[in-house]
């Protein structure tokens, strides 16, 4: 699932006030005599990896907009006790230092998360070493991360603010 947009908040006659919708929208979404306008570009990214049949690696192929994983471990060979790689690109270019979490599922009657917290290397790289099977949560964002009125970012050059998320089944060995 991709969600791609702009949001905004405004001043209208003393009053804030919010707006979303796509780029194409914005010019006649907000009133000519609003004040104080903040626009951000949101991109997100959810995925889950299902491979029925032979696995391929075409459907893994990167489209270049927003936030992704590239799995250089294919999706279908994660073996707990294994090491994965991974990368992250940000419109196609590699996302270096960027800071991602990683869950194991079945987290309801845990008092820890148990999460993982990694970072890309400069090609925008990441391992895993899976240490039980199961379902795992991945996710990163990119950009502005505090709320919308601290993002700054006008009509003609909106802040930016990339999210992605993704769930993997990791098999027993």
């Amino acid at each position: 699932m991709v969600n791609d947009g702009l949001s905004a908040v405004y001043t209208l006659n003393g009053e804030t006030r919010r707006w979303r919708g796509s780029a194409q929208a914005l010019p006649t979404g907000i009133p000519a005599e609003a004040q104080e306008l903040r626009v951000t570009r949101f991109h997100s990214r959810n995925e889950a990896f299902v491979t029925s049949g032979k696995p391929s690696a075409g459907v893994l192929k990167p489209t270049g907009v927003g936030l992704e994983l590239v799995p250089v471990s294919h999706p279908n060979d994660l073996v707990a006790g294994s090491k994965a790689t991974f990368s992250f690109l940000i419109d196609g270019k590699p996302a270096a230092g960027l800071d991602v979490t990683v869950i194991p599922g079945g987290i309801r009657y845990r008092d820890r998360l148990g999460e993982m917290k990694l970072t890309t290397d400069k090609d925008g790289r990441f391992s895993v070493t899976w240490p039980q099977p199961g379902m795992y949560w991945i996710g990163a964002s990119h950009g502005a991360t505090g709320p919308m009125e601290q993002s700054g970012g006008s009509a003609s050059q909106p802040a930016r603010r990339a999210s992605y998320a993704a769930t993997l089944e990791i098999l027993p060995q």
